[in-house]
């Protein structure tokens, strides 16, 4: 038997797509580019601080700052994610005892709402001072523990961006702040919980397919449908701008019914 050249070695391995296999390339470059992944969902969806969760403090050398209560933060993680160990957790990763201080590190890890992946924070340290002054006598303090982690996981959560404004300055801002309150009043109303937005944005379809002309359609804005509206606009403006597109649609579809008819008649 004579030896195979290199050439036909070449042509043994180079053999051609079998027939799942180049329809399985066709369909992926028809299929065109994957759905664009909202990289700031959560960091938008977290970082709005209820005003009633925080409160400001004064340390020594007189930095201020503002507070958040611990309870909240879980209270949004859960909220977002699910029950704590179930959609999120957190874990102690180090600790150590220096200067008279406990320092622990933690990450935090959660299920991506839109993928179900499990992902984790980079780790953070928390320290509480393991003595405390009070009325001028040191003694332990036992919640030191508690409190270095707290501290731990709260700079963890803020890395997926929850109370990202109160870090980014903007409680600041009076006006801000009032628009914070203003959007957890919102929040708290039954009639704006994401069923009765659905419950209403159906209605309002339902409303608008027996609109006939112009008239009706001003009846319908009228009739509450704009004050709901501009309620929705503080929870969720995306609902909002998909409710107020169905008035637009109909308006446009009844000046093009009307236009036509208007021809029709000449």
């Amino acid at each position: 038997m004579g030896r195979m050249s290199k050439t036909d070695t070449v042509a043994e391995t180079e053999k051609p797509e079998t027939t799942t296999a180049a329809a399985a390339k066709a369909a992926a470059e028809t299929a065109g580019p994957a759905p664009r992944y909202d990289t700031m969902q959560l960091w938008n969806r977290l970082k709005r601080t209820d005003p009633k969760a925080t409160k400001p403090f004064t340390r020594s050398g007189g930095f201020r700052g503002t507070q958040i209560d611990p309870t909240w933060r879980f209270q949004m993680m859960t909220e977002v994610f699910g029950p704590i160990g179930k959609g999120w957790g957190y874990e102690q990763v180090d600790w150590t005892i220096a200067e008279r201080m406990v320092f622990i590190c933690a990450r935090v890890w959660y299920l991506d709402p839109q993928s179900g992946e499990k992902c984790f924070t980079g780790p953070q340290w928390g320290g509480t001072e393991m003595v405390r002054r009070r009325n001028g006598i040191e003694a332990p303090d036992d919640e030191c523990f508690k409190m270095s982690m707290t501290d731990a996981v709260g700079k963890c959560l803020l890395q997926i961006g929850l109370a990202a404004d109160v870090y980014m300055g903007q409680f600041d801002d009076s006006k801000y702040r009032e628009e914070s309150e203003a959007f957890y009043a919102a929040k708290a109303n039954p009639d704006l919980q994401p069923e009765a937005v659905e419950a209403f944005e159906a209605e309002v379809k339902k409303r608008l397919g027996a609109c006939v002309d112009l008239d009706d359609l001003e009846e319908v804005w009228r009739a509450g449908v704009g004050t709901r509206l501009r309620e929705i606009g503080t929870i969720d403006r995306a609902a909002q701008h998909r409710i107020t597109g169905l008035f637009a649609q109909k308006k446009a579809e009844i000046l093009k019914r009307e236009e036509g008819e208007g021809r029709e008649a000449a």
